[in-house]
């Protein structure tokens, strides 16, 4: 998943979106289950009793030039390399289940890197493990990522067997060109046997990433990408705007200039014909990177738009911990990115967390409230927001309500509600700073 320059999350807040999941930064989750994909993305309004959890698993055949996740490049995964990372996050969720209990599972998602590079049996161990710790009521959505390759086709019946039940296919593109200028270590054919093989394997919620916005690519290339995924039928589609993210071998191309990059008429251009091409196609364009079809918005991801619990296992994971009456607007933790650290300290008994858990302020948790809501179609519920914080929207954020309604970036109804306007979706990361840059 990567970020884009326009409607990616602001560097601030980038790790309350998205790699927690791989729909990029800005996160979904399929059957909206807390209050339907209509509804107020406010913490007030929806219920707290439930958990999210999520699980990195960091290994990757190949590093991409454009990640900057928490990854690790194996050639070759080893099942005693598997096999102490799986038991390491099996030790990290008993030592924190405590923080989530009495609540249920509302969803499971197995990120990465490519967790599906782990053997069936392994993916089957953690769900067995989490749902001991929550237990749910009903059906659970449960994610996994998946890249197009052989090992991971085969498997696929097994991730099936093992709990599975919703696919995130890393296609990026169709074209070849593409894939290779994105540094992607499969090709066009690999991706379509493998969206045919998840169907096949009896996969019936199936989400797809594309990257826009890539070195060299055009407008056409980007509507034949379109078109490719509609003959698919998924039904859910994420559509992010390539980042050039600091520390990335792609960073160092583009501060040399060796990088072209589509300009930024074009990469909107991009973004207009995807809304386009998705929206009449019968998808709901629920959240600014993210489409669903009717009943398919991703339930986990929501959790991140929503302020809901989360519990993060794995090198590089983040955690939104409950509210408390100590801690009212919750709790944040971030695990040590690097793998052997996250390792040690496991295998040590000792907490994996890179620096103090972040005890949330009002003023945070406000304007954390404003920029996630915006991201989705409902936009904010000045209502459920006033409920949380004691006051709506305006009394705290008056100035830059008015000047981005001026600019016709945002739409207010009579009740105080407010919407990205189609302008305000092509430049969001404008409007989220004036939240987020400017806390209240």
């Amino acid at each position: 998943m990567t970020f884009g320059r326009r409607y990616g999350p602001p560097s601030v807040c980038k790790e309350l979106l998205g790699k927690n999941t791989r729909t990029d930064p800005m996160i979904p989750d399929r059957r909206t289950r807390e209050t339907g994909s209509g509804s107020a993305l406010c913490s007030a309004a929806v219920s707290r009793a439930e958990v999210g959890v999520y699980v990195h698993i960091p290994f990757c055949e190949r590093v991409c030039p454009y990640c900057d996740f928490a990854v690790v490049g194996v050639r070759e995964l080893g099942a005693a390399q598997e096999q102490r990372t799986i038991d390491a996050l099996l030790r990290e969720l008993e030592g924190r289940r405590a923080d989530f209990a009495g609540r249920t599972l509302a969803s499971l998602y197995f990120g990465g890197g490519t967790p599906s590079l782990c053997r069936p049996e392994s993916l089957a161990r953690l769900a067995v493990a989490v749902h001991a710790a929550f237990p749910s009521v009903g059906p659970v959505e449960t994610t996994l990522e998946v890249n197009p390759s052989s090992l991971e086709r085969e498997r696929l019946p097994g991730f099936r067997a093992a709990g599975v039940n919703r696919v995130s296919l890393g296609v990026q593109s169709f074209d070849d060109g593409v894939l290779k200028r994105l540094g992607r270590a499969h090709r066009a054919d690999e991706a379509r046997r493998t969206l045919r093989a998840c169907r096949e394997a009896g996969f019936d919620a199936l989400s797809l990433d594309l990257i826009f916005a890539a070195p060299g690519q055009s407008l056409g290339q980007l509507e034949a990408d379109l078109a490719e995924t509609l003959e698919f039928g998924p039904e859910h589609v994420s559509a992010y705007e390539l980042g050039i993210e600091s520390g990335t071998p792609f960073a160092t191309a583009a501060a040399r200039g060796q990088l072209a990059l589509p300009d930024e008429d074009l990469a909107l251009a991009m973004f207009d014909a995807i809304e386009a091409a998705l929206t009449a196609a019968g998808f709901e364009h629920y959240e600014i990177a993210n489409y669903a079809r009717p009943g398919f918005p991703a339930v986990h991801n929501q959790r991140y738009w929503r302020r809901l619990p989360v519990l993060g296992l794995g090198p590089g994971a983040f955690s939104t911990d409950p509210t408390a009456a100590e801690t009212p607007f919750g709790v944040r933790r971030a695990n040590l990115r690097d793998h052997a650290a996250w390792l040690a300290r496991i295998e040590a008994g000792e907490a994996p967390e890179a620096t103090p858990p972040e005890r949330l302020d009002a003023p945070t948790a406000r304007a954390e409230a404003m920029f996630l809501s915006l991201r989705t179609r409902r936009g904010v519920d000045a209502a459920a927001f006033a409920g949380e914080f004691g006051r709506p929207p305006r009394a705290f954020f008056e100035v830059a309500i008015e000047g981005l309604l001026a600019q016709a970036l945002l739409r207010e109804n009579a009740a105080g509600d407010l919407q990205l306007t189609g302008r305000g979706r092509r430049l969001s990361n404008e409007v989220f700073g004036h939240f987020v840059g400017g806390v209240s």
